[in-house]
């Protein structure tokens, strides 16, 4: 059993280079193989065309088939292709259909005809196979980025498709639930004979799991084959793969710590009848750059959520000495978010008007966009609409849009999530500059701690409902 790919040529626009250039390879079923690469090298369109779900405005196939198992999927009813694949986008939220956590499962075994009497016993072992039970009921709306994740899988299970393609898979994921995830990928391809093709920019996760890893690089596959265990580290670097434990070379200005902009005092938020969070305290001073780490669901995008106002608290938030829920609408723009989603922050039509909106003022503004786009690698999309671009360069431009803006404070909610190596890095270094060199308080949630060491003036964690410096 295998995903067979022949002399495949993909292209997103009609005038442009395929991101896919005459690529052939096969991945065996009884193998869990891992594809690594630089960000927009063509993995994540692989998977989708393997997973069958790229109509046909979405891209041009220029050549070449993909098969999974002899057939086509892109040839196969919806329910049908669900018995065959089962895919796992980088941000789940956007498979999801209902409310809770649930209705979320139950739906999933009414799309496959589960008889009615079957249903809950199914949904039981799926929640206590991906240790999640207490989620239940939960809304997904809810959950962590992390916790999602795991919600997504528990779906994949209930399917049982005869693969499992994943897209960056731990990327809103603490280190603990990744290594959890990773166990019941290798049990159920060694169990169950589910075959699993994988994308992912951090192979750590991945020691003891993985049979194989491919690199891809330019729209094709190199032909090194290399075990998880034995990898070229300096190979990897290159490519612009995470390697663990290689720290980010940052090399930045002094904190010149100024005033405080931000305070927190006794914070707490709930969601129905969960605390999320209770007692929170802390300070965040001009120019100086605070990362926040914890465990999947310990309330870091809540924390967030509730200083943008989309979760009503409780204790004060002072920026400036002011509460926040009493600011004018033109004292709001003083504080920036950028979203574990980058798709809820976008404003305009294109990605170069995405720019332009927080630059309106300046005089240089057309200069500094075109600066800008170059630097984080879109300027060659900047005409057309930023939901066509990759999750990938999606982050990048939500990113360097709020940093366009004159804000007294940022915060990033996992701002390099499912970026390779050289992505983050530039996302980083451009974050840190900012604040620097602008005054910024810049607060970003990361679960790479090597991020957080090597980029961070104080770590923060948040367990427990309270932040306490790390």
């Amino acid at each position: 059993m295998s995903i067979k790919v022949e002399h495949l040529e993909f292209t997103y626009f009609e005038d442009r280079k395929n991101i896919l250039c005459d690529l052939s390879a096969e991945f065996d079923a009884g193998e869990i193989t891992i594809l690594t690469g630089a960000s927009g090298c063509g993995k994540s369109t692989l998977l989708y065309l393997a997973a069958g779900i790229y109509p046909h405005s979405a891209g041009i196939l220029r050549s070449g088939s993909v098969s999974v198992e002899g057939v086509r999927p892109d040839s196969l009813t919806a329910s049908k292709r669900c018995a065959l694949v089962g895919m796992m986008f980088q941000n789940p939220e956007l498979q999801f259909c209902m409310d809770t956590v649930e209705h979320e499962l139950l739906f999933c075994l009414e799309n496959i005809c589960t008889p009615r009497e079957e249903m809950m016993e199914k949904v039981d072992g799926a929640l206590a196979f991906c240790e999640i039970s207490h989620l239940k009921k939960r809304s997904l709306h809810s959950l962590s980025g992390g916790e999602r994740q795991k919600v997504m899988l528990a779906c994949l299970t209930l399917l049982s498709p005869k693969w499992l393609l994943l897209d960056e898979p731990f990327a809103n994921i603490d280190d603990a639930s990744a290594r959890m995830i990773a166990g019941k990928l290798k049990e159920l391809n060694r169990t169950k004979g589910i075959g699993i093709l994988a994308v992912d920019h951090r192979l750590e996760n991945w020691l003891g799991i993985a049979d194989k890893v491919r690199v891809m690089e330019n729209g094709v596959l190199r032909p090194e084959i290399m075990d998880v265990n034995t990898l070229d580290g300096a190979l990897l670097k290159e490519l612009g793969v995470i390697v663990p434990g290689e720290a980010y070379e940052t090399k930045l200005p002094e904190a010149q710590s100024g005033d405080v902009v931000l305070r927190l005092e006794h914070l707490a938020l709930r969601h129905g009848n969960n605390h999320i969070f209770t007692d929170i305290n802390a300070e965040f001073r001009s120019g100086c750059i605070y990362a926040i780490v914890g465990e999947s669901g310990c309330g870091k995008s809540s924390l967030f959520g509730a200083l943008s106002g989309l979760y009503s608290y409780q204790g004060q938030a002072l920026l400036e000495g002011r509460e926040l829920r009493k600011l004018r609408k033109q004292d709001l723009g003083k504080i920036g978010f950028v979203t574990q989603n980058p798709q809820d922050q976008f404003v305009s039509d294109t990605v170069k008007e995405e720019i332009l909106v927080g630059l309106k003022k300046r005089e240089d503004a057309e200069m500094k966009t075109e600066e800008i786009l170059r630097g984080i690698k879109l300027w060659r999309y900047r005409d057309i609409s930023p939901y066509m671009l990759s999750q990938g360069q999606q982050r990048r431009l939500g990113v360097a849009a709020l940093m366009a803006y004159p804000c007294k404070v940022l915060v990033c909610d996992e701002p390099t999530y499912a970026q390779d190596r050289n992505n983050t890095k530039a996302i980083m270094d451009a974050l840190c500059r900012q604040a620097r060199e602008h005054g910024v308080a810049l607060i970003f949630s990361t679960h790479d701690r090597q991020l957080a060491k090597d980029y961070a003036d104080e770590i923060l964690e948040l367990k427990g409902g309270r932040l306490c410096v790390h």
